[in-house]
């Protein structure tokens, strides 16, 4: 079924106090919009996605209500018409179908004359709709919701698809959303202008014959979404994760329209920590960010928002039964400001990628360990290896909003390093393996600030590989040496914007002796495990010190998801 989500925010004709944040009334057609071909034969999980859609788009400060669906049968028929699917090309037909109703039903004479009556007598307002929504086709709440309207919005699917690749699994959905507002001019006439169009995809890759070492069971077989847990296929379970990705970038997108970033003005302001009038009830969560901003005269005579600085909730108020149960941030950028100063969210998915570029030394690795090729081969290293050079990626989720710690990450971290080592002299043509150090790690940091800086501690555990790849007689190899290991690392970050900080850090990482050797070639795939390995390898260590530097972005945008599942426990 092609779906379609329009959106209308309240109009007011009582304006709000500069940098008050007027909660928003929403109304809603469905969810997503899509043809049946851009599917390429998917099986859509329609009602997974609205869960979604549900979670990250349709937030908690805005209020919603029901359009009329009879708007969207001319849209729909000439949507699905559409050879080409873009922003440009659904913004014609919306405009020339949904939009064009709404504004000869706003521009009705008396409903012009009797936009703003529910605001003074709502009893004579009830009396009106109801005669006008009849004579329209219309039921009164549907009148009443269209007189309400002032932006609508369409998320929709461009194309999805999934396919086999190398054994894995592979779903990709490409697609985006467009905003339109609906102005009212000086004589009250209505008409639609598009104010945002933006893209975005969500992809998935897994094994779908990977299997659960305990159970036997398959690794794919259900899906959760905090305390929510269904049964799935690898090919539902590889589109739900591609569309939580999908959505997520939705909700930040939405945020970031202007009209519907949070703002509040400065109530209580001690030193460089103030507090403000958002909390639970807008949605706001621990270590969310605010831009403090001004507002000043453009050469148009329009008022627009300067950014002046930037803070961090450090306590988020509980405002849903005592408004005056105020959020608390530190500022982290900018100069000290006073009670009245305006602050506006920043929006950001909650992740973060540290990525450090270092050098690895201590590590033990005999030349002997190295071979150019298969069985008698000459060594591919003239000296054994004891450093290596490589790239550090960590990809942090902020656990604050679920566990109240604030600055507290959940990291998945991978390394990839080439050891430095000179060649040997005696190979008689150029290796085509190639030796790498790869790991992988699952632990967490925290950080401390103090200012626009702060020392963090990151600690965890994993697993370290010795691997040799290539081509050999044109065929792919791939030989991997592997142990557990854990880490430990201290960085020391700056904050230079809102999004990013250079970091300068040192790590340990302590490697147990060999416990794993997994070999591709051609048709072989075989993999040994326990003291054989050991015994193959008694010199080998992969314990190493690693001194690196690098960045740490704030992300507003990842493809695929990452620790999803985790979203609907935040309550801080």
């Amino acid at each position: 079924m092609k779906k379609l989500i329009l959106i209308a925010l309240t109009f007011t004709i009582i304006f709000a106090q500069q940098g008050d944040y007027v909660r928003k009334s929403v109304s809603s057609l469905e969810s997503v919009w899509y043809k049946a071909d851009a599917m390429a034969g998917i099986e859509f999980d329609a009602k997974t996605f609205d869960m979604f859609m549900k979670h990250y788009v349709e937030i908690e400060r805005f209020d919603y209500n029901v359009l009329p669906a009879n708007l969207l049968e001319d849209f729909r028929t000439e949507a699905n018409m559409l050879t080409e699917i873009s922003a440009e090309s659904l913004s014609g037909v919306l405009e020339n179908t949904v939009t064009s109703k709404i504004v000869e039903i706003l521009n009705d004479p008396s409903v012009m004359e009797n936009r703003g009556t529910a605001l003074k007598d709502e009893a004579a307002f009830q009396s009106f709709a109801a005669t006008k929504a009849k004579s329209l086709g219309l039921t009164t709440d549907e009148l009443q919701a269209l007189m309400n309207s002032a932006f609508i919005y369409l998320p929709y699917i461009k194309s999805a698809t999934m396919e086999m690749d190398d054994n894995m699994l592979k779903f990709k959905m490409e697609g985006g959303i467009v905003w339109w507002q609906l102005k009212v001019d000086e004589s009250g006439n209505s008409s639609v202008v598009k104010i945002k169009d933006a893209t975005t995809s969500g992809i998935s890759s897994l094994d779908p014959e990977s299997k659960s070492s305990l159970t036997g069971k398959s690794d794919y077989s259900h899906f959760s979404f905090g305390d929510k847990k269904w049964p799935t296929t690898p090919e539902q379970y590889a589109q739900n994760d591609a569309m939580l990705a999908f959505a997520k970038n939705l909700g930040v997108k939405t945020k970031e329209i202007d009209d519907f970033k949070l703002t509040a003005q400065i109530v209580e302001a001690t030193g460089k920590q103030y507090g403000f009038n958002l909390g639970t009830k807008e949605g706001v969560h621990l270590d969310d960010g605010f831009n403090l901003v001004e507002y000043e005269e453009n050469s148009d005579g329009e008022e627009v928002a300067v950014k002046s600085g930037f803070i961090r909730v450090s306590k988020t108020g509980d405002n849903k039964k005592d408004p005056n149960n105020y959020s608390y941030a530190n500022q982290l950028l900018g100069k000290q400001v006073s009670e009245g100063t305006v602050v506006m969210e920043h929006p950001r998915l909650g992740l973060d990628a540290r990525i450090k570029l270092g050098l690895i030394t201590g590590l033990t690795i005999d030349k002997d360990y190295m071979p150019a090729g298969l069985f008698y081969s000459p060594n591919l290293f003239e000296e054994d290896i004891s450093s290596a050079i490589g790239v550090d990626i960590f990809l942090s989720y902020n656990l604050a909003p679920i566990i109240g710690v604030s600055q507290t990450f959940l990291d998945f971290n991978f390394t990839l390093a080439y050891p430095l080592a000179p060649f040997n002299e005696e190979l008689e043509e150029v290796p085509s393996i190639i030796p790498f150090i790869f790991s992988g790690y699952l632990g967490a940091t925290k950080k401390a600030w103090f200012g626009a800086s702060n020392i963090s501690l990151f600690a965890g555990a994993g697993v370290e590989s010795l691997n040799l790849s290539g081509k050999l007689f044109d065929e792919d190899y791939l030989y991997s040496v592997r142990s557990i290991a854990f880490k430990a690392a201290a960085d020391f970050e700056l904050l230079i914007s809102p999004d990013l900080s250079l970091n300068i850090g040192a790590q340990y990482k302590y490697a147990l002796p060999p416990m794993q050797l997994a070999l591709k070639y051609g048709s072989i795939d075989e993999t040994y495990e326990g003291s054989d390995v050991e015994e193959l390898y008694p010199d080998l260590s992969l314990s190493a010190l690693g001194l690196n530097l690098g960045v740490n972005y704030a992300l507003g945008e990842l493809p695929f998801n990452l620790f999803g599942f985790l979203d609907p426990f935040k309550k801080y």
